[in-house]
């Protein structure tokens, strides 16, 4: 048996990797790496080689070449050699004297606590010591510390031993090394025995720990909450004229406050809150607002090296607002990257599992000149898998949401790429707020911009007939499409320019969804606001299962301005599964942005 390599393949992998391969070559190509665990091998090698020439080659753009030293001067510099040794040993002292005295002298901000958090998050932290606002110092907390966590989780460590694992949205400012207020958020609090007494403060409730785990529910509009898993706490409530006498809570028992500061019992759930951080795969400058070597790299309208990726293509660079490609805001940060007509960037990422499958998510926006649109795809190793988007992107009011299907990988690192083909026009594809997760079902258009529908219009199927030309859903009985500023007077749609319609009783829309995995733990996500005049509530169904949200089965949003909702806990009974929105009362209401979460593994029965 022959297994050696073809002489060509390294070429034709570089050439892959440049861009330069042709379609029919890739097809050969990736043929022979799905065959050939050599070749995967060779690929992954050179892929990352590639990867970290690109980085150092962009680092090092700008840097004078060095002349060649004749042999001659060799010795002279030898002789020298010794005498420059003293006088930097020399200069080294001096320098370790003076940054001693600058740290012994230097203001000194005690730091509380340190935090981390997943890939996809957004946050933002201030400081703020004696009325005073002082910058950041990194992932660190210290009194006058405040942390808002818009996207994603948080995991805070504290000096006393405390931990706290917050899911967004959450609000949260440190008043001293033991209390904490927290305006708003979802919290998992463990405290160790030498820090009890540790206090959390919410608008509504002052939570006491006496040595406990426990979870704490602080909605911006909503009942606050207490679980107390082990151990106990002391809480009492905050009303709106009265504190309430303080009450004691032991393991397995939970209240919530309502307005007028009652303490009331509620159903236990501690399975409702994040109890460690999720595993998430490192991607390096995932926003894209690194400016390393941006001004020198750069022209002014942003074309050059991206930082941490590898990019193949002319028309390649990164842009805010300022610049021409960026005519709308960011989906986080203050950067985007753009690939200008047919172009690539990649990097190679190290900590998968080659047993397990992956989802790629990325935020995509179009520059928006006349009759332009452009096309998206995503990879892993080569594209032996990979995910393209179904649909021509174009200009919408805000960045679409993109969810790969799921991805397998050949070994624990992978080169991920994201692709942008020409289809019409001078079209320009914008990228924001990439993340890699284990993978979970794709929820075909799972933003509703399809059919588009344009500025001012709705559509609805006429009585009897369930379908709009264009869309993956079934629309029924008041269930449609909606673009913004149509006659419904929705708010602007938090993703894409479309939002889907329930009006009234009956209405529904559904698809069907695949990629459910036996052993995974999920939750579902999705924006929703009502109508001006009243929402409809509603149900959110997988198969014949209706999921819970926070252990409420109805939905009704309460106004005009779009809330994140987030399912409880789920695994799914099959592979496939229909999901469906079913309204369940008069009015209406507008949905958006649908998507999977994946939790964590389903836990073993033997454990």
């Amino acid at each position: 048996m022959n297994n050696r390599l073809p002489e060509d393949l390294e070429n034709r992998i570089l050439l892959m990797l440049d861009g330069e391969l042709d379609a029919k070559g890739i097809a050969q190509l990736d043929i022979e790496l799905q065959s050939n665990k050599q070749a995967r091998e060779l690929y992954l090698q050179t892929a990352a080689l590639h990867s970290a020439l690109q980085n150092h080659h962009q680092s090092r753009s700008n840097m004078p070449l060095m002349p060649v030293i004749p042999m001659k001067r060799l010795l002279a510099q030898h002789r020298r050699k010794q005498v420059r040794i003293s006088l930097m040993a020399a200069a080294a002292l001096m320098l370790i004297t003076a940054v001693t005295l600058w740290l012994i002298n230097a203001p000194r901000h005690d730091s509380l606590a340190s935090f981390l958090v997943t890939q996809d998050a957004s946050f933002t932290l201030t400081h703020s010591e004696n009325g005073k606002e002082s910058s950041p110092d990194g992932n660190t907390l210290r009194t006058g510390s405040r942390l808002q966590i818009s996207h994603g989780t948080t995991e805070i460590a504290f000096k006393s031993g405390v931990r706290c694992i917050a899911k967004a949205p959450s609000d949260i400012l440190v008043l001293a090394d033991d209390r904490i207020s927290m305006s708003q958020g979802e919290a998992w609090f463990e405290v160790p025995p030498a820090a009890i007494g540790f206090t959390i403060e919410t608008p509504k409730l002052n939570i006491v720990d006496l040595g406990t785990k426990f979870g704490v529910l602080a909605p911006a509009d909503g009942e606050h909450e207490v679980h107390v898993v082990k151990g106990k706490v002391e809480i009492n409530a905050l009303g709106r004229d009265k504190k309430s006498d303080k009450l004691i809570l032991t393991a397995g028992m939970a209240r919530k406050v309502d307005d007028d500061g009652n303490l009331l019992e509620t159903a236990y759930d501690s399975d409702r809150f994040q109890k460690t951080l999720p595993n998430s795969l490192i991607i390096r400058n995932p926003g894209f607002d690194s400016l390393e070597n941006y001004s020198a790299d750069h022209d002014i309208r942003g074309y050059g090296p991206i930082a941490s990726w590898a990019t193949s293509g002319l028309g390649i660079g990164i842009s805010n607002e300022a610049q021409p490609f960026l005519e709308q805001p960011p989906h986080s940060g203050t950067h985007t990257a753009f690939i200008q007509g047919k172009g690539q960037i990649s990097q190679t990422i190290s900590g998968f599992d080659p047993s397990k499958l992956y989802t790629v998510t990325y935020f995509i926006g179009e520059r928006g000149l006349p009759g332009a649109a452009t096309s998206t795809s995503v990879s892993l190793d080569l594209g032996t898998t990979s995910y393209t988007v179904p649909d021509n992107i174009k200009k919408t009011d805000n960045f679409r949401r993109i969810v790969s299907g799921p991805l397998a990988v050949f070994g624990p690192s992978a080169n991920i790429q994201i692709s942008a083909s020409p289809v019409s026009g001078d079209c320009s594809l914008l990228i924001d707020s990439v993340s890699i997760s284990r993978a979970v079902p794709t929820i075909p258009d799972g933003g509703f911009e399809n059919p588009v529908q344009g500025k001012g219009i709705f559509k609805q199927p006429v009585a009897g007939n369930g379908s709009l030309v264009g869309s993956n859903w079934t629309f029924k009985n008041g269930g449609g499409i909606t673009g913004n500023h149509s006659p419904f007077l929705p708010p602007l749609a938090p993703e894409g320019s479309q939002a889907a319609i329930l009006q009234n009783q009956g209405a529904s829309f559904s698809t069907l969804v695949n990629g459910f995995e036996s052993d995974v733990t999920y939750t579902i996500s999705f924006d929703a606001a009502a109508r001006k005049d009243g929402a409809s509530s509603f149900q959110v169904k997988l198969g014949d299962k209706t999921i819970s949200f926070n252990n409420v089965q109805t939905i009704t949003p309460k106004d005009l301005n779009y809330t994140t909702f987030t399912s409880d806990t789920f695994i799914a009974s099959q592979n496939s599964l229909s999901l469906s929105f079913e309204s369940t009362g008069e009015g209406t209401s507008f949905i958006d942005d649908l998507r999977f979460n994946f939790v964590a593994e389903a836990p073993n029965p033997a454990d």
